[in-house]
């Protein structure tokens, strides 16, 4: 049976907070319901992860990557300008308004409620009304309709999900004919940030498991501790 272990909230609490040196899950799981969700809002948004994320960097990097990818499929001509986005673990909206800023529509997907209503409730929610739509998502499905987006996008959500062929095999269906999935995770070793050295995935194998999934992988060493997967359907 697929099974998605993974909230908006413990990807963005593993995505830069080095709690967890028991069991990964199980030290996500109890940070999650013991932590304010306040306090925890205010780390997904922090100077500290803007610092290891470079968001930005990423954006323009991704923009690059969508352009050239433009020749064959002239969806992505323009860049994030025109794309229809999932943004698969959405949080608080992290990369999800600076897709929108960059003229994506984006889905924020999340199985955390509380996640989509914070979204909801942001100034740039209603910036961006028309651009921006949430949906709750159920722990064993990415939740979109047959070629509803042209991109999934995820970061630091990938090392939480079991059966992550299975899963990412049926979120293909969810993607355009010509559309990409674009996959930000850790990488291995000792690093001030991220989740436990236990439960990180080497390169060599996100890559065999999303080629399994039907996807041809190029892997991106732009950021210091992240991997940038961009996989292609065709």
């Amino acid at each position: 049976m697929q099974r998605l272990k993974f909230t908006g909230l413990i990807a963005a609490i593993c995505a830069f907070l080095p709690f967890c040196h028991k069991s990964g899950h199980d030290a996500a799981q109890k940070h999650m319901h013991t932590t304010d969700f306040d306090e925890l809002v205010q780390r997904f948004e922090s100077e500290e992860r803007d610092a290891y994320q470079q968001p930005e960097k990423v954006m323009k990097h991704l923009d690059s990557i969508f352009k050239k990818r433009g020749t064959s499929a002239p969806v992505f001509a323009q860049g994030w300008s025109g794309l229809k986005v999932a943004d698969l673990g959405a949080g608080t909206g992290y990369f999800t308004f600076r897709m929108a800023r960059d003229g994506a529509q984006v889905i924020a997907l999340d199985v955390d409620e509380r996640f989509l209503q914070y979204i909801e409730s942001t100034p740039e929610y209603a910036q961006y009304r028309g651009k921006v739509k949430t949906r709750k998502v159920a722990a064993n499905s990415i939740g979109l309709k047959d070629g509803e987006v042209n991109v999934i996008f995820s970061v630091n959500v990938y090392h939480h999900i079991d059966d992550r062929v299975n899963y990412f095999r049926e979120s293909r269906k969810g993607l355009s004919e010509d559309g990409m999935l674009i996959i930000i995770d850790f990488k291995q070793g000792e690093m001030p940030v991220g989740p436990p050295e236990h439960i990180k995935l080497s390169e060599a194998e996100v890559t065999e498991e999303l080629s399994r999934a039907g996807y041809q992988v190029q892997v991106d060493h732009v950021l210091p501790y992240q991997n940038i997967y961009i996989c292609r359907t065709n």
